[in-house]
């Protein structure tokens, strides 16, 4: 009896000893996985099952990760140098309309808004940073902040994008690029120079920046990242040249210029922009000279290559405006005076250069129409930049005199019969004994970006010969575009007042094609408002 006494007091006490030992076995490994989850790493055990609830068959796992790891990898690789794909299907058709930063920031807002409303318009470039150097609402950038470019013509910036989204509104935001005084007197390393150190100065005594300069590329990135944070859709840089006043062949670009020219510094600066930019999700378009489509001379003057830059950007918008072109160009007397010959030539002109047809239609710089000298027609840009800008327009970038009111009938909006295509007038080419329009023309598989024109609303009352530009101008030149294949495009008018009847309303926009002739409704005309005559910029 004493001794089954003695053998149970033993038993109970192995049992209260390995309770004990299962109890703080327990906690150490509840420990154990806490401090594995704070440091972040596996806990050992059951981690075979996990990776077969999560991954898959075990073993399964572990054979697709290095096929993951790799595509990752390629992935990576493809985003670092080309900035990112954009899905096609979220390019959103553009027909839009030029909003400078004063307009914006007034009341006289809500007019452009309307007419939006009212037509088949869905877009409005809006400026960012204008000619002047100026940003047009206080962003928050260290860089801007710290210069002082910013100038709060938008009181709320936020505020206006949400507006323009509800009503269905696709914002692109304007970045004058390397035209831009404010900087170049800030910041003067910065700046073009002669040879003997002075800031160099165009006709206008404007100072421009210096386009080798990556730190100007840098400032131009901080402004656009702020501009796509704030809501905008798009980033759109217009000045992206050198400047073409006289002078220029004196300036001394520094020591980043050297082993490059000036074609390849602003391709380059395309796709450091469109890399940099589609990081971010948004699209990246640019304005060039509607004159350098095929003019190798007049590409190398301002450093716009139309086939090289159009590899990078998602949109190229030639600044086609027939008061641009000066008499005998395109095979015209007078291209201001006839707008549907003039977009349709210039358009079937990019068809053929971005397919690959042809780089230079002439081998000679085209000369242009001179505003600011009284009317009188300005020749081309010689080869060193000593005459005029690169059309002999005496017009930078989107910049063109306010409008004029004088006019002549207008000209039969179609080619004439006894046109022939291919004779290098019409934009036409010939292969063979077949002749192709602009619409068989394919871009070549390089070719990244979509042509989206800017056309001309205004009177260019200082071109000799020129005529008024009414609904039937503005609606002419649309189908011009249409009929050469493209689908989009932005009217340009310096004081923002459109004309609304060479618009489509919205409801016959919906069901009208981009491949049929629309007349223009009647004679109604849509200005912003009294305070949008004179925009300051």
């Amino acid at each position: 009896m004493k001794i089954s006494k003695i053998f149970a007091a033993i038993l109970l006490c192995l049992l209260v000893i390995a309770a004990t030992s299962a109890y703080l076995a327990g906690r150490s490994r509840d420990a154990q996985e806490a401090a594995a989850i704070q440091e972040g790493t596996d806990v050992s055990g059951n981690s075979e099952d996990f990776a077969e609830t999560e991954g898959g068959a075990e073993g399964e796992g572990d054979i697709n990760a290095p096929e993951t790891s790799a595509q990752e990898a390629a992935e990576t690789e493809q985003t670092e140098e080309y900035g990112g794909e954009l899905p096609i299907g979220d390019r959103v058709k553009v027909k839009g309309i030029y909003v400078t930063g004063n307009m914006a920031g007034t009341s006289n807002m809500d007019n452009l808004i309307s007419l939006v409303d009212r037509t088949e318009l869905n877009t409005m470039v809006i400026d960012i940073k204008n000619d002047e150097g100026r940003v047009v609402y206080q962003m928050d950038s260290p860089m801007v902040s710290e210069l002082g470019s910013a100038q709060k013509l938008v009181a709320d910036m936020p505020a206006l994008v949400k507006k323009c989204r509800e009503h269905g509104i696709y914002l692109i935001g304007r970045i004058v690029a390397f035209k831009d005084p404010f900087l170049a007197e800030n910041r003067p390393e910065l700046a073009l120079h002669n040879q003997d150190g002075s800031v160099f100065r165009d006709k206008s005594g404007l100072a421009w920046v210096n386009p080798y300069s990556r730190e100007v590329w840098e400032y131009l990135m901080e402004i656009a990242a702020q501009a796509v944070a704030v809501g905008f859709d798009e980033i759109q840089f217009d000045y992206i040249r050198f400047s073409t006043d006289r002078g220029m062949s004196k300036v001394d670009f520094g020591p980043e210029a050297a082993g490059r020219d000036k074609e390849g510094t602003i391709t380059e600066f395309t796709a450091y922009a469109a890399q940099s930019l589609h990081q971010l999700g948004v699209p990246v378009s640019a304005d060039v000279y509607g004159i350098i489509i095929d003019s190798e001379l007049d590409a190398s003057i301002v450093g716009q290559d139309y086939y090289e830059m159009a590899k990078y950007l998602d949109y190229i918008s030639p600044m086609v405006y027939p008061s641009h072109y000066g008499p005998g160009n395109l095979g015209l007397a007078v291209p201001d005076a006839q707008p549907y010959e003039t977009i349709y030539r210039s358009m079937g002109a990019s068809r053929e250069v971005l397919a690959g047809m042809r780089k230079d239609a002439n081998g000679q710089q085209v000369s242009g129409n001179d505003a600011s000298a009284g009317g009188e027609a300005a020749g081309g840009v010689s080869a060193d930049g000593e005459a005029g800008d690169a059309s002999g327009n005496g017009i930078d970038g989107n910049e063109v005199p306010a409008n004029g009111n004088a006019g002549n009938a207008v000209s039969a909006n179609e080619i004439p019969a006894d046109e022939k295509p291919g004779d290098g007038t019409s934009g036409n080419e010939i292969s063979g004994n077949e002749i192709l329009s602009p619409r068989d023309m394919e871009p070549a598989e390089e070719i990244r970006a979509d042509v989206r024109p800017w056309l001309q609303d205004f009177t260019a009352s200082w071109v000799p010969g020129h005529i008024k530009y009414g609904p039937e101008e503005i609606r002419a030149q649309i189908q011009a575009v249409y009929d050469a294949g493209y689908e989009e495009w932005i009217l340009w008018n310096a004081s923002n007042r459109y004309t609304e009847g060479g618009l489509l309303p919205a409801e016959e926009a919906e069901t009208a094609g981009t491949t049929e002739t629309a007349q223009a409704p009647g004679n109604a005309e849509t200005a912003a408002g009294p305070a949008a005559e004179n925009p300051a910029d």
